[in-house]
């Protein structure tokens, strides 16, 4: 029984990646070859998209473009999870420790989801695109946060997975999963060098807290090769980064600090450029 996304829903959001993406105005035949949509379906969805405000057609270019409304549906976020948080804080400061991909991973149902992000400049990296979800089974960031779960959540996460067909072919098996598990518990973090992406690992170690019961995942990704060299350093860099910042930001009771100020950037699904 897989799990279906409602096509329309599905499509909408689509359309809006595939702005994203491009970053330009574009025209009824660029989007629905692009996206390999009918074309008559993509026209009564885009025409659907321009009546509700969210996206506008220039009549003279016969183009559409995203409008502000679409940034408006997120923009109270920065205030209300990034705010006063410190996890830009400690974002940065492993990202200039490191000069490596670092990353702050939310679980997202049976998945987990790249939340905020730092990219370096240098080519060697594979960086996520901020938003995007991987099955927590097919990812360290995964691994990690079901190491802070009892055995029997871990089992349903698994079960669920593959009842969803989420989990092609099983390729790791629930013992896979658990030999893992427990590993990642005696250390304390998650180093994956099998990475679904060719020549790509990373590493992965929970904060222990959560943003309305949603628990986090700090991650550090980069090619293999600089990686492996890097392993004991980079674990011992996210320990150090992870104290300090539960030390400055934390309340007693584990809870963010709001008096700490934030400066607002382009850190919410949005610094990986």
């Amino acid at each position: 029984m897989k799990r279906k996304p409602v096509k329309s829903a599905s499509r909408t959001f689509e359309v809006l990646e595939l702005f994203r993406d491009r970053r330009q105005p574009l025209r009824l035949n660029e989007i629905y070859s692009a996206l390999g949509y009918p074309q008559s379906s993509t026209t009564n969805l885009l025409k659907s998209m321009v009546i509700e405000g969210y996206l506008n057609y220039n009549r003279a270019t016969r183009t559409y473009l995203p409008t502000l409304q679409v940034a408006s549906l997120g923009s109270w976020l920065y205030g209300h999870i990034a705010s006063g948080s410190g996890y830009t804080w400690l974002i940065d400061e492993l990202f200039r420790l490191t000069d490596e991909t670092v990353v702050l991973v939310t679980q997202n149902d049976l998945f987990i989801q790249y939340m905020m992000m730092r990219v370096p400049d240098h080519p060697h990296k594979r960086p996520p695109n901020p938003g995007e979800m991987r099955l927590m089974l097919d990812a360290t960031s995964g691994m990690a946060l079901m190491s802070q779960m009892r055995d029997r959540e871990i089992d349903k996460i698994y079960r669920y997975s593959n009842y969803y067909e989420l989990n092609p072919d099983r390729r790791i098996t629930l013992e896979d999963v658990m030999r893992r598990i427990r590993w990642i518990r005696h250390t304390g973090y998650c180093y994956w060098p099998e990475h679904p992406v060719p020549g790509i690992a990373s590493i992965a170690m929970s904060l222990g807290e959560s943003i309305h019961g949603i628990p986090l995942v700090l991650g550090i990704g980069g090619t293999t090769e600089r990686l492996s060299k890097r392993r004991a350093e980079l674990v011992d860099l996210m320990r150090g980064k992870i104290a300090e910042f539960r030390h400055r930001f934390m309340h007693d009771d584990g809870l963010p600090d709001p008096q700490v100020p934030f400066d607002e950037t382009d850190y919410f699904l949005a610094a990986a450029e």
